[in-house]
């Protein structure tokens, strides 16, 4: 098929790509900054993504799409008043182009990433945060696309990721950055439990949702999560993260800082899973690889 994926760019997309293409699929790119994607991927048909929605248009009406992976975001777990215009153009603006260019370009199949914040203590909606509420308003804009112009739409509402090389400023990295650092890592009281799931594992999940949307009624969306075999809480996690590398423990200052306001607790595990995925890593193997990567790394 000919897949284009936006928010090329990012931790997971760089995961995805390359089964795409291993499956077989042709790739086209959508993101902000062409010049900083893989250069093995510099003839890949790519757009710029620079808030016109014009770009997106070009790469849809040239390469013609059969799936669109829906990726791109912009992600604040807690807002301020200036991060607004950012959500609103990263989230909602870039998802109304990109719908209304897949509909001129007769691309009518989209798998897009939602998440299980937009399930605040396991309603079907209540957003935990301004991110997870832009998350719900492109859902529903999508409605217009699925009556007007018979859209299949393929949800995937994702919990946390990890994995190698990951570059962003999430728990397992800072974790990893209080093991040499002089002080330690100030959390809070670490009850929360969550669904830590490998990027290798949710690539493989979008791949196989890539198969599935395109057998979708047409008009129609479904909702799938792609969660661990079991959520573990915060503490938990830290002494998986320790037990991976015993020599070389995490250094945490437990309950030096308050819960957020909207902290989640329970995650969110009303939907069914993605039908024919389940995660191939387990967390206690997948940190032993992460530590491994890191310590070569060095």
């Amino acid at each position: 098929m000919r897949i284009l994926v936006t928010g090329a760019n990012g931790y997971l997309a760089r995961r995805l790509i390359p089964a795409l293409l291993k499956a077989g699929h042709l790739v086209a790119c959508l993101t902000r900054d062409p010049s900083a994607l893989p250069e093995t991927w510099t003839n890949f048909p790519t757009g710029i993504a620079d808030g016109s929605g014009q770009g997106i248009r070009s790469l849809c009406t040239s390469f013609k799409p059969d799936v669109v992976v829906h990726l791109a975001a912009d992600y604040k777990a807690e807002h301020r008043f200036d991060d607004i215009a950012g959500l609103v153009n990263g989230n909602i603006l870039l998802s109304t182009h990109l719908m209304e260019a897949m509909h001129e370009a007769g691309c009518h199949s989209l798998v897009w990433a939602g998440t299980a914040w937009q399930h605040y203590e396991g309603a079907d909606y209540r957003p935990v945060n301004l991110y997870a509420a832009m998350k719900q308003a492109v859902s529903t804009l999508a409605e217009y696309y699925l009556d007007a112009a018979g859209m299949r739409l393929l949800e995937l509402h994702l919990y946390d990721s990890y994995g190698e090389d990951d570059p962003r400023q999430r728990l397992l990295n800072l974790l990893q950055a209080s093991v040499c650092s002089e002080k330690a890592l100030a959390l809070s009281a670490g009850e929360q439990r969550l669904h830590l799931v490998h990027v290798d594992d949710l690539a493989q999940g979008f791949l196989l949702a890539c198969s599935q949307v395109t057998k979708q009624p047409a008009g129609t969306r479904r909702i799938f999560r792609l969660p661990s075999a079991a959520a573990v809480t915060i503490r938990e996690l830290v002494a998986l993260f320790d037990a991976a590398n015993p020599a070389l423990p995490a250094r945490v200052n437990w309950s030096a800082r308050p819960y957020r306001q909207r902290e989640v607790f329970t995650p969110w595990e009303s939907a069914e899973t993605l039908p024919g995925w389940q995660p191939s890593i387990d967390l206690a193997s997948g940190l032993r690889r992460l530590r491994l990567h890191q310590a070569e790394s060095r």
